[in-house]
């Protein structure tokens, strides 16, 4: 996918104290998505307030739709368009958050890299430490319309061609992972499998959100709590999710690689940011994950 960090960012993660003092220098992209479960509307918390300047990433429609999984990744040509209505170029700096802290901005960043925008990083806690931290939020008439990049996605998928793409999109195939290379993994093993649902939806214990998805684990992976990397709403300090990792079964060396899935592959892109922290970067991600396994 390209450096894990470009000379802009300091990092993958930014603060908010950092933000507040580049906010005018990088475009903030608003990636908030929820579970089912979870009983929220993204894009009506994105009307109401966002901080300022920020652009809505429909994490479901800037998708591949034509597929029954939800928010698979698009096609290059359906990214490219949807970032070309977001006003973002390929050089564009981009700073990503979601409402809830950290959930879906780890799968909007993971998606920019993947298809080769380098410069590209998340807010440390997203839209709470934001706030917290006394910075203002905006409330008034989005500048670009709520529905801009999925609306564009869409025509691009629809069309193909039919309307000039200004953004390339490069697709890193290496990064993901499709149903065939993780069945032909369960019996190779050359590759280690972290998992980041909860312990009870791995273990079979515990419901998924989705009616009709029985819970589990896919043979011989391991179990990584999104949640558990976290600690008020902020990563952990890297010795603490090195910890964390290695004692999930996980060989950190480097001599294996490790694919993250989790229910739908959002979450699992919280694994892959960690790991980014640690220095750990053969990861890819299962696109399909648990839902379509």
């Amino acid at each position: 996918m390209g450096s894990s960090t470009d000379t802009f960012f300091p990092g993958s993660l930014v603060s908010a104290e950092w933000l507040h003092s580049h906010l005018n220098e990088v475009q903030v992209v608003d990636a908030s998505w929820f579970l089912p479960t979870m009983n929220r509307d993204a894009k009506a918390e994105h009307l109401s307030k966002r901080i300022p300047g920020a652009v809505f990433f429909d994490l479901d429609a800037i998708a591949d739709v034509s597929v029954p999984l939800p928010h698979m990744l698009p096609s290059n040509e359906a990214f490219g368009a949807a970032l070309d209505a977001l006003g973002i170029t390929n050089t564009t700096p981009v700073v990503v958050y979601d409402n809830f802290g950290l959930l879906s901005a780890a799968r909007v960043w993971w998606t920019f890299k993947v298809f080769g925008h380098s410069q590209v990083a998340v807010l440390d806690g997203g839209r709470p430490k934001w706030e917290a931290g006394g910075h203002e939020l905006d409330s008034t008439a989005p500048k670009v319309d709520v529905n801009a990049g999925a609306e564009a996605a869409k025509r691009a998928q629809e069309a193909p061609g039919s309307v000039p793409v200004k953004y390339q999109a490069n697709l890193d195939v290496s990064a993901v992972r499709t149903f065939e290379q993780m069945l032909a993994n369960c019996g190779s093993k050359a590759e280690q499998v972290a998992d980041a649902r909860s312990a009870g939806r791995f273990g079979g214990t515990a419901p998924e959100p989705r009616p009709g998805i029985p819970s589990g684990k896919i043979k011989n992976s391991y179990n990584v709590p999104f949640d558990s990397l976290l600690k008020d709403g902020l990563y952990k300090p890297p010795e603490e999710l090195t910890s964390l990792f290695a004692a999930s079964g996980l060989d950190l060396s480097g001599s294996k690689p490790i694919i993250a899935s989790c229910g739908t592959g959002v979450t699992a892109c919280v694994l892959v940011l960690g790991l980014d922290q640690i220095g750990v970067k053969d990861v890819s991600v299962y696109d399909g994950a648990w839902t379509e396994w």
